[in-house]
């Protein structure tokens, strides 16, 4: 009894240093961890996230009127989740003791005769934030914020997966990538 007793504790204590090891591996390059972040370099990014964050809301604000039904509801949660992503970019901002000044952005729209063509220029503009969000994570040297904006685009990721089944892609054709990019065009 003792003997397996002493056995178990053995092969517990391998599997936590072999776990340990394999996490402290995981880390990647220690110069990441240990820099001194840039803060003004990262309020700099995330102010211009913030501003493409704020153009997409008043994009999806100019959608609302040329929409209908469950494309108007879609509209509205995704706006609303878009003002989320704002105020969180604050929030980081604010935790890095930088002010929330966004770049402003504009995003060009005409004005749309059919509710298809509302909803594929809302798929340009969460592409191109997706774009911007993706580059913006690897320029960040604050390793907290990045998280939150790799959330950010996974969340503009399933915009575009709904957006595109809303334009009429079925089936494999509402997520034909592995890997988001912003890159896939509307169906």
């Amino acid at each position: 009894m003792r003997a397996g007793a002493v056995r178990r504790a053995t092969l517990l204590a391998a599997t936590a240093l072999v776990a340990t090891t394999l996490l402290g591996a995981c880390g990647g390059d220690g110069d990441i961890t240990t820099a001194v972040p840039d803060k003004e370099g990262d309020a700099r990014i995330l102010n211009e996230i913030l501003g493409r964050q704020t153009a997409a809301i008043a994009a999806y604000d100019r959608s609302l009127r040329g929409l209908g039904g469950p494309d108007l509801e879609l509209a509205r949660q995704f706006r609303a989740q878009e003002q989320e992503h704002v105020d969180a970019i604050v929030k980081v901002l604010r935790g890095i003791g930088a002010a929330a000044e966004p770049v402003p952005e504009e995003i060009e729209a005409k004005r749309f005769r059919r509710e298809a063509n509302y909803l594929e220029w809302l798929y340009e503009v969460e592409s191109a934030t997706i774009d911007a969000e993706l580059n913006a994570i690897s320029r960040l040297s604050t390793s907290w914020a990045r998280p939150l904006l790799a959330s950010i685009a996974a969340n503009q990721a399933q915009h575009l997966a709904l957006l595109r089944r809303a334009l009429g892609a079925k089936g494999e054709e509402i997520v034909p990538e592995a890997f988001e990019a912003g890159t896939t065009p509307a169906p």
